[in-house]
């Protein structure tokens, strides 16, 4: 039986399903959606890293990163670009891209979602364009076989197959890529510094882009800002999330995105 796997998260619709809607003052973060608990499930089993194994691996020449900031870095830049923020702001902002961060992290290590994105009419794109119920792809009850005889004998593309023979496979999306932009935007007006409001500006303008293109490399450069952002800013993701899980691989990888790092 050929299943077609739904896609349970999807950079920015799925990032944004977790979060209240915009002009609120409160997320839902806490409702266990991409939460560290679900994260730390899915690495199920003790973990064999520590803190200072881990950092080990952050500081390392990475051919395919930038060198991470120490942990003293990352929380003297956090003090300084989250001055003249609440406490309830700083702890709505932190939330957000965690939430975010932790939604796309998952659909890039376990749906492949940017090798997908790089069809700029795969039905994927529908979490950028649309909100509602939304279709992220086809399903068929048979097997290859017999849908690869159908296809030869009646002469059908894989997409005539699908549109004659299959099911829509459809989920609701709560949020667009406009909805998404407006939420960033919402936030942040209470960003007091500058280098801050420019990497969150950079996180909606990568956003439209995406929309409007359709390529997969600014889809890329969401999850980059979002990461760096959540891991080696807002939060240390080497000690709040890396020693939960046995590879640390990905929270200790270091983009280099964030302009407060580039001073």
């Amino acid at each position: 039986m050929e299943k077609m796997k739904l896609l349970l998260i999807l950079i920015c619709a799925s990032i944004l399903t977790a979060c209240q809607g915009v002009g609120s003052d409160v997320t839902e973060v806490g409702s266990g959606n991409g939460s560290q608990a679900d994260f730390t499930m899915e690495n199920a089993g003790e973990s064999d890293n520590s803190a200072e194994s881990i950092q080990d691996v952050s500081a390392a020449d990475d051919p395919g990163g930038s060198i991470a900031p120490a942990k003293e870095q990352v929380f003297a830049a956090r003090e300084i670009v989250l001055d003249g923020m609440t406490t309830e702001q700083i702890e709505r902002l932190t939330e957000n891209i965690k939430v975010a961060n932790m939604r796309m992290e998952r659909a890039y290590l376990y749906d492949d979602i940017f090798g997908k994105l790089e069809d700029e009419n795969s039905l994927y794109w529908n979490y950028f364009d649309q909100k509602g119920d939304i279709q992220i792809d086809w399903s068929y009850d048979g097997d290859y076989l017999e849908r690869k005889e159908i296809q030869e004998r009646e002469n059908l593309t894989t997409d005539e197959f699908y549109e004659k023979y299959g099911t829509p496979v459809i989920i609701y999306n709560r949020f667009d890529a406009d909805n998404f932009i407006d939420l960033i935007a919402e936030m942040q007006e209470s960003v007091q510094n500058e280098d801050l409001r420019e990497d969150l500006q950079n996180l909606m303008d990568e956003t439209a882009l995406a929309k409007d293109t359709h390529d997969m490399e600014y889809a890329n450069n969401i999850y980059k800002i979002l990461h760096d952002m959540d891991y080696y800013l807002l939060r240390y993701g080497i000690e709040d999330v890396g020693i939960y899980v046995k590879d640390a691989s990905i929270i200790s990888k270091y983009y280099g995105v964030l302009t407060v790092y580039q001073q």
